[in-house]
This record gives structure tokens, C-alpha cells and sequence, in this order.
């Protein structure tokens, strides 16, 4: 088997180790690997290493030219997800925080973890029970129930 061969056995080989990883970064050098191994085909000289140049260069070009745009049209954008719908309307429990020197900030317990929040009442006590109304970032802004 020729060397054109193996870099297109290896590079579909990589591309299929993607499955496994789910990394969406090792399929780009697995078609940069098919790639090197048609232009080898094509012509391209193995003697002075110019195939391993080649190789590297294609495929970063590749994973900086491409992971965005098919990364973005196989998950979707994820500030269009609807991220918030997780969030708002559910209730929470006061932490810590709201006093008169916090000004309104403090942490809630929401579905087990801690999240900064922001209040425009600026006293809530420790165990009261918010309504999350909205989300600035990761900080959940919240009001008494």
C-alpha cells in the first residue's frame, strides 16, 4: 500500500475515533489526513517531509476555518437556545446574602447548586423563598415570592 493510502486509511480512521470522543476538534485532522493522502496522489513529494507540512497546515486551517460555523449548525447557537427557559419562573431558596451592606445581591439555592442573585428588594431573610424572574449572565435575578 502506498503512503497516499495510508494517510487516507488513518485519516478516516481519526475521523471515526471522533464518534468516540465527541470533542468535534479530531475530525478536522482526520480530513486534513484524507486531504494529505489526495495530494500526495495528486503529486505532492513525501521525500522532503513537505506531506507533513502540509498535513498540519490543512488541517488547523481547517479547525480554526470551520469548527465555529459546523459546530454552530449542528448544535445551534447557544445564546438563541433559550437558556433562560431553565431558569425563569422557578422558585428558590435565599441562601445567604440581601442584607442592607449586600444591596440587593446574595446567593440562592436553585436545583441543588449556589447562584449568585441580584434582588431589586434590598433585605430578603436566609431561607425565603424566591421567584427567578430573569438572568444577567450567571447572575440570577430573582424577587419574593
Amino acid at each position: 500500500m502506498g503512503i497516499a493510502v495510508w494517510w487516507i486509511v488513518i485519516g478516516f480512521g481519526v475521523m471515526i475515533a471522533e464518534l468516540f470522543l465527541n470533542s468535534f476538534v479530531v475530525v478536522f485532522f482526520g480530513a486534513g489526513a484524507i486531504l494529505t493522502g489526495l495530494a500526495i496522489w495528486l503529486g505532492l513529494p513525501t521525500e522532503s517531509g513537505l506531506h507533513y507540512l502540509f498535513f498540519v497546515i490543512v488541517s488547523l486551517a481547517l479547525l480554526f476555518g470551520l469548527r465555529s460555523h459546523f459546530r454552530r449548525m449542528l448544535k445551534g447557537d447557544v445564546a438563541d437556545a433559550g437558556v433562560d427557559e431553565d431558569f425563569v419562573g422557578f422558585e428558590a431558596r435565599v441562601i445567604d446574602g440581601f442584607s442592607e451592606q449586600d444591596r440587593g445581591r446574595g446567593r440562592i439555592d436553585f436545583r441543588g447548586a449556589a447562584w449568585q442573585a441580584r434582588s431589586a428588594e434590598p433585605t430578603l431573610t436566609a431561607g425565603a423563598v424566591v421567584r427567578i424572574t430573569s438572568r444577567d449572565g450567571i447572575v440570577l435575578i430573582v424577587e419574593k415570592v
